[in-house]
């Protein structure tokens, strides 16, 4: 791990009406890269915000992928609807004044940005000289009848001179850039206005509402495994070996509890369909002891003779089988 991953503050979570969402982009990239969480992007593209086939940011998190977060004190999650008033009611005034410098600056480098690619993208002319007519005999030329400048004023009485530019025009050089009006931005997050607090200290911070499913994709993501959803293919997970964008997911995970009964029927269309998509059918879910209760990783880490350290010790113990179907 990097010493800008170490000394990176914690990852904001917001929680919108029930979903937990990304607004900023540099944590959607910092998460991808180091603790494998992908999501999807459910925001419109201002370009183009009359279709649903190519969006934007926010991205919404799995509530698995929320609670990994937390266990691992990389993210926290906030509810907004009380974070915001909370925070606002106690800006001071500079901070307010602090808050709209920066926005003006932002606005400044976006201004700057546009001008130079406005300026990158003008063709280049290349000018060529233009031969001159041969003159026959006899021929008078426009400079041999073009009248003389009069004496006083310097001008011509030619009605169809060109006109002299004027001084303002003049006084700019050609490889000058026009500025354009200074840009007004809109924030897409609103870490310039309230910096985060830390996790410890956050008295707005809520609990993740996790799934049953959550003890195996805390087992498998501790592993390196990168997870989707899994509704295209009757399963929980997608469940694949790098970043979706370069592998195809190897299996489609279900999750069942330790004690539930599975039938042969699940089994075999679970087997099938994963062999026919070429993917293994994978089952799990959490461990539980004599009493039925389930141990987390931390306790059972000494057990295992050889066992990959943790890098998550508040997840659930849960074990994984794969089924694939041979023949007839």
């Amino acid at each position: 791990m990097t010493s800008s991953a170490i000394n990176r503050p914690p990852v904001r979570i917001s929680k919108v009406a029930g979903r937990y969402l990304l607004f900023d982009i540099d944590d959607v990239m910092y998460l991808r890269r180091s603790h494998n969480i992908c999501s999807a992007f459910v925001g419109t593209i201002p370009q183009n915000p009359q279709q649903n086939i190519f969006m934007g940011l926010p991205i919404e998190l799995m509530p698995e992928e929320a609670q990994v977060l937390v266990d691992k004190s990389v993210g926290y999650v906030v509810d907004d609807a009380v974070f915001h008033p909370a925070r606002l009611a106690t800006l001071s005034d500079s901070e307010r004044k602090s808050y709209l410098q920066s926005v003006k600056a932002e606005g400044r480098r976006a201004q700057i940005t546009a001008a130079e690619n406005k300026q990158s993208q003008r063709p280049k002319v290349i000018k060529k000289e233009k031969r001159k007519p041969k003159i026959g005999e006899g021929e008078i030329t426009s400079e041999q009848i073009a009248p003389e400048k009069s004496s006083n004023g310097g001008e011509t009485n030619d009605l169809f001179a060109p006109s002299s530019p004027s001084p303002s025009l003049a006084s700019k050089s050609k490889g000058e850039v026009e500025e354009p009006s200074e840009f007004a931005i809109t924030p897409t997050t609103s870490g310039l206005l309230t910096s985060p607090p830390e996790p410890s200290t956050n008295s707005h911070a809520v609990p993740v509402d996790v799934p049953p499913s959550y003890p195996l994709y805390a087992h498998l993501q501790d592993r390196g495994y990168y997870m989707m959803p899994g509704i295209r293919f009757g399963c929980d997970y997608n469940v694949y070996p790098g970043d979706p964008l370069r592998f195809h997911s190897h299996f489609q995970a279900t999750s069942y509890a330790w004690d539930e009964e599975i039938t042969v029927l699940d089994l075999v269309a679970g087997g099938r369909l994963g062999t026919n998509v070429k993917k293994g059918y994978l089952i799990g879910g959490a461990v539980a002891d004599d009493q039925g209760k389930v141990r987390d990783a931390a306790s059972t880490q000494q057990e295992e003779n050889g066992a990959q350290k943790s890098s998550n010790p508040h997840a659930p113990k849960a074990r994984a089988f794969c089924i694939e179907w041979a023949a007839m």
